[in-house]
């Protein structure tokens, strides 16, 4: 199947590993996305998800945004587990596909990832999940009291110190969550800011803060996860195929310079901006003030803007917007090329080669006893060596089939159908019954 892939779709890498007759790994990258991952910007989010077959195992994968935020799967690989081994040899396949190109690599801090990412590209690129952070922090939080409204306090400081954009507005935060307690800063300070705080991470992260986009991920290949190794394959290629396709004819048909999440990003920065006001230093230069009175400066001919949120984002920010009206300039034009409907017509550019498999011989026609040979539906003959399953013992218990919620996920409300009052139900109330 690995040298179908790379025969049918030239660019292809697909790899595979034995141990003792045994499958240990397979990691594939289509030539199509390769080719189109050139034009993405330069962020992939890293993640791992278990597979419900019978044979257990887990996905690696890394994806990429394409210009209008949505999945661009890059890779993935099929191995035993989570372990040093199959992290590594993962990043190192990774790593031959992405060239020399830097990229910035967002995790979840899997200890086995991140030892792989240091010997592989080396540990400055790495950028850990807010969100697993969070949830870190947030048990921290509450061993030290914290509850409820005012963990949730300390919560929303730690968001606000991620997306500090400057050492001063850092410096800021740190003193309010100081003031709350001065051991969750420390905590914060103890847990490397630099891989996840905007104003100490080295490279630029385009605001890509979690890794959203790899569950995305997760939950697009759920069909696929119950198959075995076979029919994981080639269901990938026909998924992928059609998403291919749908995304090429959808951004054919923008009626806008850029994508409907950018067009959607820009219109909630313009609406902040009304309440902004502004005055031209020169045709290409602006001053403007927030509410607060503080004073931006904002410069058309190198897109920037002295909050800094544009040159990390790409997209013109509030304080941006509000100098683009009616300054004869279209905000379109400001917005990054990485993220414009041009670059998304030469991200979907190369198209999936149809692979044939109407030659190949059904899993039910090999014999491990017999290893010389197998005759084809079609008379051809194949005399690629036959890998056994790998040896898996299963767990105690159901199988789970439902991903674990995060601690931080927001839960909706339960109010009492008696009494009114949030927080029970009507089996569990202790409030009087009215007279």
């Amino acid at each position: 199947m690995c040298r179908r892939l790379e025969d049918a779709i030239p660019g292809t890498r697909a790899v595979w590993t034995s141990d003792e007759g045994k499958f240990k790994q397979l990691f594939v990258s289509y030539g199509c996305s390769i080719a189109g991952f050139k034009y993405c910007r330069p962020v992939l989010k890293l993640d791992a998800c278990f597979l419900t077959g019978y044979y257990r195992g887990h996905c690696l994968s890394a994806s990429a945004h394409d210009a209008d935020d949505g999945l661009y799967p890059l890779a993935y690989a099929i191995v035993s587990s989570e372990n040093d081994d199959d992290w590594l040899w993962f990043l190192q396949n990774l790593k031959e596909v992405i060239g020399e190109r830097r990229v910035v690599l967002v995790t979840d801090r899997n200890t086995s990832l991140l030892n792989g990412i240091i010997k592989v590209f080396g540990g400055d690129c790495n950028a850990w999940c807010l969100r697993h952070l969070k949830e870190n922090f947030s048990r921290f939080a509450s061993s030290k009291g914290f509850k409820n409204e005012r963990r949730k306090a300390a919560l929303k400081i730690v968001d606000q110190i991620a997306y500090a954009r400057t050492e001063n507005i850092f410096n800021f935060h740190m003193g309010r969550l100081r003031g709350m307690d001065p051991d969750l800063a420390k905590w914060v300070e103890d847990n490397n800011p630099n891989h996840w705080s905007n104003a100490y991470f080295p490279y630029k992260r385009w605001d890509k803060m979690y890794t959203n986009l790899a569950e995305c991920y997760n939950n697009w290949i759920l069909p696929l996860r119950d198959l075995d190794i076979m029919q994981f394959m080639t269901g990938h290629v026909t998924k992928l195929t059609d998403m291919l396709v749908r995304k090429r004819a959808a951004s054919c048909s923008w009626k806008l310079p850029v994508g409907p999440q950018i067009e959607k990003e820009i219109k909630e920065h313009q609406l902040v901006a009304r309440k902004y006001m502004h005055r031209p230093t020169s045709p290409t230069e602006f001053t403007v003030l927030n509410t607060h009175q503080k004073q931006f400066a904002v410069k058309f001919d190198q897109r920037t803007c002295s909050c800094l949120a544009w040159q990390m984002s790409g997209v013109p920010c509030a304080h941006a917007c509000r100098a683009i009206q009616n300054s004869g300039f279209s905000i379109y034009d400001m917005v990054d090329p990485m993220m414009c409907k041009s670059t998304q017509i030469l991200i979907y550019e190369n198209s999936m080669s149809p692979v044939p498999l109407h030659d190949m011989p059904p899993l039910s026609s090999f014999d491990p006893s017999n290893l010389s040979s197998y005759i084809t539906d079609e008379g051809m003959t194949c005399t690629d060596p036959v890998i056994n399953p790998p040896s898996t013992k299963r767990g105690s218990g159901r199988p789970k089939k439902r991903r674990i919620e995060s601690q931080t996920q927001e839960r909706d409300t339960v109010n009492c159908s008696r009494c009114r009052e949030p927080g029970h139900n009507r089996s569990t109330c202790k409030a009087p019954i009215p007279g």
